[in-house]
């Protein structure tokens, strides 16, 4: 059986465990000499190099970097696609022109009509066989379809026109495929300096097994929850109201960075907001609610090449709410 591609195993977001990482190893690095007296393979240079590991993954490619390239000839391919399309759609009228009624539905059908359909909403391979088949037809039939009034520069311009959307096929899908193999390596990268600290961490615990205040600094959940807490510390108070939560796409399920949350309190002047991170995560903490409420708060989310999208969250002060949000693509006219 071949190896499944990887998945996360860290329980934070990349950014926070980059963070929680770092302190982690600064914290052993203040207590070197404790962990090289426990064993002997806890160096200052064990330290050292697992710093630098997390620099080596942090530095790796993020979605939206990994992610260019692809979406960039996706652009371009759309729009190769839609002179394709165009230029069949051209052929076709030659045809009707250039043979009796009887014989145009064999001869459209020849020419690819069965494709036509899922190619013209964007099913790339159907739209390969569709210009193919168009090619295959003008090859075969130049002197019937320049009798039905077939331009002599058709025929090269129908060609440009298939081979400027098939070069770029082949572009995405190889972009497609070095997006996911960048994005197995920065998951491998990551999981890597996850798993070497809490290696570190379990060991620190026997080390510091009766000094409670050292044992802390080496736990996950507490250096997580450090880093994370809300400003004026870890609780919610009575006139607020804490938000978290991811933004995907609609039709991907992929993260959406820099995306856009928001809310408006009813009765208030001021708008709360965040911003995701590359995992599509967001915190949001809502303040100077009347104290021991309740209510009604609309989040709103959007970002580039997305549509605005509103949900409503029925809250209580003092309490956390988890508020995931699906984005659909913009439509464009």
């Amino acid at each position: 059986m071949p190896d499944p591609r990887p998945i996360n195993i860290y329980p934070c977001s990349q950014a926070d465990l980059y963070a929680v990482c770092r302190i982690g190893w600064n914290s052993y690095g203040e207590n070197q000499a404790d962990f090289e007296a426990f064993n002997t393979l806890y160096t200052a240079a064990y330290g050292t190099d697992a710093l630098a590991e997390i620099e080596a993954a942090l530095n790796l490619p993020g979605f939206q970097e990994r992610d260019e390239a692809q979406e960039t000839f996706h652009i371009q391919m759309t729009k190769a696609h839609a002179a394709a399309i165009m230029k069949w759609k051209s052929l076709r009228s030659y045809i009707k022109h250039s043979y009796p009624p009887e014989l145009q539905k064999p001869k459209i059908e020849s020419a690819g009509y069965d494709h036509y359909s899922k190619a013209a909403n964007k099913n790339w391979a159907e739209t390969q066989l569709l210009m193919n088949a168009g090619q295959h037809f003008i090859d075969n039939n130049t002197a019937e379809l320049t009798t039905g009034g077939m331009p002599a520069t058709f025929a090269a311009e129908y060609a440009t026109a298939s081979s400027d959307f098939l070069t770029l096929y082949d572009r995405f899908t190889d972009a497609e495929q070095d997006s996911q193999e960048a994005t197995d390596e920065k998951i491998n990268a990551n999981n890597a300096i996850y798993t070497k600290l809490i290696s570190m961490f379990e060991d620190a615990q026997i080390i510091y097994e009766n000094d409670p205040s050292k044992r802390e600094r080496f736990v996950f959940q507490l250096v997580y929850a450090m880093i994370t807490r809300p400003t004026g510390g870890d609780s919610v108070t009575n006139t607020q109201v804490l938000i978290r939560g991811k933004v995907t796409g609609l039709s991907t399920g992929e993260p959406i960075q820099d995306a856009s949350v928001n809310t408006t309190p009813d009765g208030s002047t001021t708008t709360f907001s965040a911003v995701t991170d590359e995992d599509g995560n967001y915190e949001l903490l809502v303040k100077d609610l009347d104290a021991n409420s309740t209510g009604t708060l609309t989040i709103n989310a959007d970002a580039l090449d997305f549509d605005l999208t509103s949900t409503p969250l029925d809250y209580e002060t003092s309490n956390k709410y988890e508020v995931d949000i699906e984005l659909a693509p913009e439509v464009v006219p």
